[in-house]
């Protein structure tokens, strides 16, 4: 079966699914699915979608890009946080014929608003969950400010990026200073950063956090340049550990909603708990997790997203197998970015844990 690739307006949706064949057509919708694109594309499926390639018209003739649509099996992805773009290569299976494109190397560019029909030997349920799963696409713009230091990030379905951050060295009220006039100016510079940021970001909300009266000032300011929605929580310090601290507080979460960066820290910090308190209840590592997941009993899981594309065969079986006991007993699965603080401290447990429903022996 020839997938037809249908260029529409719309979000990433499934525009088509015909699984007997191993087809199923999406439209990217925001950048946090080409993160979930990149966790799906395995070596060897073929992908559809429009693109241009260099092509000689007639003898002679100097080469131009051309449209077209074509297969192309794929070899490597390529992928980088916050980038806007997934670059697909490999050799190309299927194209007009008249350009004689097939079997040669080609790389896919896509990005938001493209659409693409993606072709597997056989689709397993994670996958098709991955794509169809109903993620929010809220993007929240996380300000941590004290006297000390200020760090502006960006929380997303892939991760924090770390936008700007400052140290400052305010001097004490006891100085002979204008103190407020520097406090003033310490602000614009920080709402004019905040402002800008907004402008180049998709943002659906603005969060300020920090110890003591200076994060209420800063909403303020922030307030009369934006209609976004504004919220504030006290941390112990300002600066990007104070961003850290925030994604752990009950606001924060409720914001993000089922966000998985969020979600993902709070299970760690369970899991982390319970392996003190009752390690019976708690699985990590590959085959202690899989042996869970086997017996029906994690109820929820986390997993480093380099696992799903680790080049070792029987790992990676081993991975997804353990992923499709889990989710056929509607266990709660998170993938988590490896370039990120809550990805390097899950890759010390081997790179996946599980809480479980019920206690597992597990011999000394």
């Amino acid at each position: 079966m020839k997938p037809t690739v249908v260029v529409e307006a719309g979000i990433m949706k499934i525009l088509g699914e015909d699984l007997k064949h191993g087809v199923i057509q999406v439209q990217v919708e925001t950048l946090d699915d080409l993160w979930i694109l990149y966790n799906v594309l395995r070596e060897g499926d073929i992908v559809y979608a429009k693109t241009t390639r260099e092509v000689k018209v007639g003898d002679g003739s100097e080469g131009s890009r051309i449209p077209m649509i074509l297969g192309v099996k794929v070899k490597k992805i390529e992928f980088q946080e916050f980038t806007n773009k997934i670059r697909i290569s490999g050799i190309v299976v299927e194209g007009p014929e008249k350009f004689g494109v097939q079997g040669k190397h080609h790389t896919l560019s896509i990005g938001v608003g493209d659409v693409l029909s993606i072709v597997k030997e056989e689709w397993s349920k994670i996958e098709v969950d991955l794509l169809k799963r109903q993620t929010t696409k809220n993007r929240v713009l996380v300000v941590s400010i004290d006297f000390d230091e200020v760090c502006i990030g960006l929380v997303a379905e892939q991760g924090v990026k770390h936008i700007w951050e400052s140290s400052v060295n305010l001097p004490s009220k006891h100085y002979a200073v204008d103190h407020e006039s520097i406090i003033k100016t310490y602000l614009k510079q920080v709402v004019e950063v905040v402002v800008q940021t907004l402008k180049n970001e998709d943002v659906n909300a603005v969060v300020i956090v920090g110890p003591g009266e200076i994060k209420n000032q800063l909403k303020t300011l922030i307030g009369e340049n934006t209609k976004l929605p504004l919220y504030t929580d006290t941390t112990s310090t300002g600066g990007c550990k104070g961003i850290s601290e925030a994604l752990n507080r009950d606001l924060f979460k409720n914001i993000m909603g089922e966000l998985s960066l969020v979600k993902a820290t709070s299970i760690l910090n369970e899991f982390k708990e319970l392996l003190v308190k009752d390690h019976e209840l708690v699985a990590y590592g590959v085959e202690e997790v899989r042996s869970a997941a086997l017996i029906g009993a994690v109820e929820k899981l986390l997993v480093l997203d380099e696992l799903l594309r680790t080049p070792d065969d029987e790992l990676r079986n081993t991975v997804y197998e353990t992923l499709r006991n889990a989710y056929d007993r509607k266990a709660d699965v998170v993938i988590v970015p490896s370039k990120t603080d809550i990805g390097g401290e899950l890759a010390g447990f081997g790179g996946i844990v599980a809480i479980l429903r019920f206690k597992v022996f597990k011999p000394e």
